[in-house]
């Protein structure tokens, strides 16, 4: 008598085996190597009297050979993402604050002068701290370098420093910025305050090298401006846009009662005789948009060459 062998993949439902000498068909499953209680993705036979399989591996084995080997509990973790296979999954959600990086949720890198989406776990009169942190109250230990003034739908945010750096002209020479939009009206859409001060920034390098600063003087003194207790932001620091200062002023009870909190002056305060500011925000090429904190308003017809006081924003 032939006798065939069970092969993964094949149908029969008896298998002979000699028993004392006789041939005799058994319907024991896990005799027949049907072990397993499922195989993941349905890899596998069941066994055609039982609720056992015969599987490729164990279900461990599996798993672990696809990627799924993460518990996703503990500190930073959400849920699993996905399906999960023998009670583990692929990869993880993570909880806010904390990233899916190496195979582990990890917290959220900050980089001060960059967007992140930090601030998107931010909200706008925070104050925002050397470690990239914010807080709606005074955090003991922490060194406070802004407050938050305006975050958009990216979850990127800016956070305005707590000095200003002086009255400086934004331009000593009539030049319609390339690549730097002209606002006819007043700015009050335009966020970009880091993109103008770079574009402002590159454009009087390339055109006077060393010499720029003497050209576009207040660009350059952001440019070179960091607080003394947070030196590393030097050259990350920008010139507001209109819409940003426009947020300020919509947000302004909120951001002075943070600035008073960490004893700071308030807005109309924060640079003495601070009547305006300029913006980043350009008109032509004579003309730029200054902004009035105590009325929120804008004027475009201070000449670039006309001195106005600065106070930066930061990314985050």
């Amino acid at each position: 008598m032939k006798i065939k062998t069970l092969l993964l993949g094949t149908s029969l439902s008896l298998i002979p085996q000699f028993v004392n000498a006789q041939c005799v068909a058994t319907t024991d499953c896990a005799t027949l190597g049907y072990t397993e209680t499922f195989c993941p993705n349905g890899k596998g036979i069941k066994c055609p009297f039982g609720d056992k399989w015969a599987c490729p591996s164990t279900e461990t084995e599996f798993c672990e050979k696809y990627g799924f080997k993460y518990d996703c509990s503990g500190t930073g973790y959400a849920s699993g993402s996905g399906m999960p296979c023998n009670n583990k999954y692929a990869s993880c959600t993570c909880a806010s604050g904390y990233e899916w990086k190496d195979g582990k949720c990890t917290k959220q890198a900050v980089v001060l002068g960059q967007c992140t989406g930090y601030a998107k776990n931010c909200k706008i009169a925070d104050v925002l701290y050397s470690d990239g942190t914010c807080s709606a109250g005074v955090i003991s230990g922490k060194t406070p370098i802004g407050v938050v003034v305006y975050i958009g739908g990216d979850g990127c945010g800016q956070a305005l420093a707590l000095e200003g750096v002086g009255s400086y002209p934004w331009s000593t020479e009539n030049v319609d910025i390339p690549d730097l939009f002209n606002y006819i009206n007043a700015p009050v859409n335009d966020f970009d305050s880091c993109e103008n001060t770079k574009t402002v920034i590159d454009y009087s390098y390339k055109q006077y090298g060393d010499r720029a600063s003497e050209y576009y003087p207040a660009f350059w003194v952001i440019y070179n401006y960091a607080p003394s207790s947070i030196p590393e932001t030097k050259g990350k620091w920008c010139i507001p846009a209109g819409g940003v200062l426009d947020s300020i002023y919509q947000n302004k009870t909120a951001i002075d009662q943070s600035l008073i909190r960490i004893n700071k002056p308030s807005i109309d305060n924060i640079v003495s005789g601070s009547w305006s500011w300029w913006s980043s925000s350009e008109g032509s090429d004579y003309d730029a948009w200054n902004w009035y904190p105590p009325s929120g308003s804008f004027g475009s017809s201070n000449r670039k060459h006309y001195k106005s006081y600065f106070c930066p924003v930061i990314e985050f």
